[in-house]
C-alpha cells in the first residue's frame, strides 16, 4: 500500500473512531448512572425494612421535585440571542457562506423568535390581575 492511499484511508477513520468512542462513551455514562441509581433505591429499600422490623415509624419518601423552570427574563435572552446569530449568519454571512449555508441561519430566526413569542405568552399567563384597593368606608356601599 502507498502512501497515497494510506492518508486517504486514515482521514475515514477519524469520524469512524470518533462516532465509536462517543457511543461507546455515552453507553457507559447510562450504564453506570443506571447502576447507582438501582443501589440508591436499594439501599432506601433496605433502610425502610429494617425500620419496620424494629418497629419505628416511616419517614415520608422523598419525591425528586422538577427543576424549576429559569426566570421569565432569560427566554427573552435566549431569543435575543438566537435571533442575532440568525440574522447575523442570514445577512452577514452572504459572502463567505454559499447560497444554501446562508439560508441556515433561519433555523436560528426561527428559534429566537419562538423563545420571544413563549417569553410574552408566559408574561401574559402569569400576569396577576389588579385588585381593586377597598373603599375608603370600610368596603360598605352608600
Amino acid at each position: 500500500m502507498s502512501n497515497e492511499n494510506l492518508i486517504p484511508a486514515l482521514g475515514l477513520l477519524i469520524p469512524i473512531i470518533t462516532v465509536t468512542v462517543s457511543l461507546g462513551a455515552l453507553i457507559v455514562w447510562i450504564v453506570a448512572w443506571y447502576r447507582r441509581r438501582m443501589h440508591e433505591v436499594d439501599c432506601r429499600h433496605k433502610e425502610r425494612m429494617a425500620a419496620i422490623e424494629k418497629g419505628l415509624e416511616l419517614p415520608p419518601d422523598a419525591v425528586p421535585q422538577p427543576a424549576p423552570m429559569p426566570p421569565r427574563s432569560r427566554y427573552l435572552l435566549r431569543g435575543l440571542i438566537w435571533l442575532g446569530v440568525g440574522l447575523a449568519i442570514t445577512f452577514g454571512g452572504r459572502d463567505w457562506l454559499q447560497a444554501p449555508m446562508g439560508g441556515a441561519g433561519w433555523i436560528a430566526v426561527a428559534i429566537g423568535v419562538a423563545y420571544v413569542i413563549f417569553y410574552l405568552v408566559e408574561g401574559r399567563r402569569t400576569a396577576v390581575p389588579k385588585q381593586e384597593p377597598p373603599a375608603a368606608n370600610g368596603g360598605q356601599t352608600p
